[in-house]
């Protein structure tokens, strides 16, 4: 698992606070992970969790980036 791999890499990548910790992993904001991994582990939970959405909201919140305008509950992420 890419969890376990990235974990036992970095001790400042830990199992997901709230939540599934094989799946997820929470990070240590002061931490040592390099930025370039850190946009790279945010880029796949975002995709994960907008791919979890109905096809709805998932048109709604890229929609709302697209035009640059809130789209209500993308800061939910």
């Amino acid at each position: 698992m890419e969890g376990d791999f990235l974990r036992s890499q970095y001790e400042d990548i830990i199992p997901g606070y709230y939540m599934n910790k094989t799946h997820w992993n929470s990070v240590k904001a002061d931490g040592e992970v390099p930025d370039d991994l850190l946009k790279d582990m945010l880029d796949k939970a975002y995709g994960l969790v907008l791919g979890g959405l109905s096809k709805k909201k998932q048109r709604e919140i890229l929609e709302g980036e697209n035009s640059g305008a809130p789209s209500g509950e993308t800061g939910n992420f």
